[in-house]
């Protein structure tokens, strides 16, 4: 018997090729199987960390979405408070003002003069009911 055994330049697969004298060549191949179950867990394996890491950067770059539009939301929110304490001050200036009775005709606030009468209750309440900073 003249054995010769090819190996598969990696050396994971083989060929081997056994001549019987008189008789008929026999072929053998070994290692193929085990060869092709090697790549498919190596592809298995390539495409589970290619999905952990989509998963895990996609929800990374949710976490930092979601807390930058947080961010953004309280700044937003904290404008409007401002503006709404505003609103309520100069209503009430207003209010205040519509509701003044001049005791002499002196004390009467002309037409020309209301508003800046206004500006000022306005920028009086606002310091008075905003904290120093």
């Amino acid at each position: 018997m003249n054995r010769r055994l090819l190996h598969h330049p990696r050396g994971r697969a083989g060929l081997e090729i056994v001549r019987h004298p008189d008789g008929p060549i026999e072929i053998k191949v070994s290692g193929l199987i085990e060869a092709a179950e090697r790549r498919l867990q190596r592809w298995r394996a390539a495409f589970w960390f290619s999905l952990v890491g989509i998963v895990l950067g996609g929800s990374v770059a949710m976490a930092v979405l979601a807390l930058r539009w947080d961010y953004q939301r309280g700044q937003t929110l904290q404008f409007l408070r401002a503006d709404v304490e505003t609103a309520q001050v100069r209503a009430r200036c207003w209010e205040a003002l519509a509701r003044y009775l001049p005791e002499t005709p002196n004390d009467l606030i002309p037409d020309s003069k209301r508003s800046e009468w206004v500006r000022q209750c306005v920028a009086t309440e606002l310091a008075r009911f905003q904290p120093k900073r």
